[in-house]
């Protein structure tokens, strides 16, 4: 679990959490790769500059992630053997980013690219590009995972929402990471068995709170990444926007909304944590309803970075307690 931290000549490894903006990749990538640990470091400005932990990755690969959920699917894969970086900024939600005409020299830079397909046209235009080239390795990490059509689109893509299906595509990144590097096959194997555990624990705990719910809707006043709880868990959610952070809400929409709140009696609108919740805050103020974050692990806020969360974080620090709250669940006996 390392941050790279980005200067003008190198890139510093410590254990934190990376993110790295697509305007100075091509430098940290070349860095990762090509770095001399006596180098004296150019960064500045950074928190990371006295971190007594500054230890230098000497890591042969080095992997490019298409998104937050991705990036720490691929580090719990990799373990300490690989340098994983998430092409995505702190504090960019990671369906709106938009990396610029750049992001596949930047990539080429890297040894792996790893994304989903549909998630971000950029990610498929890239992925389309680097296929059948030398020197990147491309990893659709949804490979053989079948998107459903649901109420806010169709083939919705986010299946890593579905803590069991999200176990596929940790399979396959260790599968494609042990054939990319078979000396270290068997520690992804075991790291990715290791992780799916920890998966399949999340997903009883869920299931748990579902049991325990005197309520199953939920509304989303931000892009609605949810639609894979209702496959898995029987959940309704409803949102005024879609599954697109750019899409905007007509008033039609926001008053079957609030119809919707009324009919089920429901106290609380969801906001995404990476988006405005200006909507979100309408509603509810309509509705005389309250507010609660929701992450779709789509984003990583400074304050998330500084405490290395990843996915399973981000469902049991922000979801888990926003889905007992809004479902009214009950107490355990």
């Amino acid at each position: 679990m390392m941050n790279r931290n980005v200067g003008s000549s190198r890139i510093e490894i410590t254990r934190r959490n990376a993110l790295v903006g697509a305007s100075s990749l091509a430098i940290g990538l070349a860095g990762c790769l090509g770095a001399d640990p006596d180098e004296d470091d150019t960064t500045a400005g950074t928190d990371d500059e006295t971190d007594s932990e500054g230890d230098i990755d000497e890591s042969e690969f080095t992997v490019a992630t298409g998104f937050l959920a991705v990036w720490d699917l691929t580090r719990q894969v990799v373990g300490d053997r690989m340098t994983v970086v998430d092409l995505v900024p702190i504090g960019e939600h990671g369906h709106d980013f938009d990396p610029g005409p750049s992001v596949v020299s930047d990539i080429e830079d890297a040894d792996v690219f790893i994304y989903l397909r549909e998630f971000a046209s950029w990610q498929d235009s890239t992925a389309a590009e680097l296929e059948g080239t030398d020197g990147v390795h491309v990893v659709e990490a949804s490979d053989g995972i079948e998107f459903f059509d649901s109420p806010a689109e169709d083939d919705d893509e986010h299946f890593w929402m579905d803590p069991v299906t999200c176990q596929e595509a940790v399979d396959t990144i260790a599968n494609a990471l042990g054939e990319i590097d078979p000396d270290n096959a068997a520690e992804y194997e075991a790291n990715a068995a290791s992780f799916n555990e920890e998966l399949e624990e999340l997903h009883e705990e869920f299931v748990d709170i579902v049991d325990r719910a005197q309520k199953t809707q939920l509304v989303v006043g931000t892009h609605d990444s949810f639609q894979w709880w209702h496959d898995r868990y029987g959940l309704d959610i409803y949102s005024p926007i879609g599954t697109s952070p750019d899409n905007e809400a007509t008033p039609r929409d926001v008053e079957e909304i609030e119809r919707t709140m009324e009919e089920h009696d429901l106290e609380y609108v969801l906001y995404d944590v990476g988006e405005p919740d200006d909507l979100a805050e309408s509603i509810a103020a309509e509705t005389d309803a309250d507010v609660l974050p929701i992450s779709p692990v789509e984003t990583q806020l400074p304050e998330y970075d500084e405490q290395d969360w990843g996915y399973l974080e981000h469902y049991r620090e922000i979801n888990f307690p926003t889905l007992e709250r809004a479902l009214n669940v009950t107490d355990q006996e």
